[in-house]
């Protein structure tokens, strides 16, 4: 898949979950990161509602590490307003692949 279209494919899903009122706490979100299991971890979650098929392994890599990379180093209540719900994080981050050259 092209950028910016996977990003931007990621976080229509993730967009739609929470407009369905899915939550997700934060420091649950943080852990799956960190583990880089975020993606599998939400297709387990919400399996019908939430697909990667289109990815191919290594796309799915990339973005799990581009996300631990940023769960590393970036204040996300100072710098992205996220507190709370876990996937909004995720919604941010896609925002944050956005502005980044592929």
């Amino acid at each position: 898949m092209k950028y910016p279209i996977k990003y931007t494919y990621l976080g229509f899903y993730l967009n739609s979950l929470v407009d369905s009122g899915e939550f997700i706490s934060l420091s649950e979100i943080k852990i799956e990161i960190s583990k880089r299991t975020v993606l599998s971890f939400l297709k387990s979650k919400y399996e019908d509602k939430f697909d990667i098929s289109l990815y191919t392994k290594a796309e799915l890599e990339t973005i799990e590490d581009f996300f631990n990379g940023l769960n590393d180093v970036v204040d996300e209540q100072r710098k992205m307003g996220i507190e709370k719900n876990g996937l909004c994080l995720l919604i941010a981050y896609c925002f944050e692949a956005l502005q980044h050259e592929p």
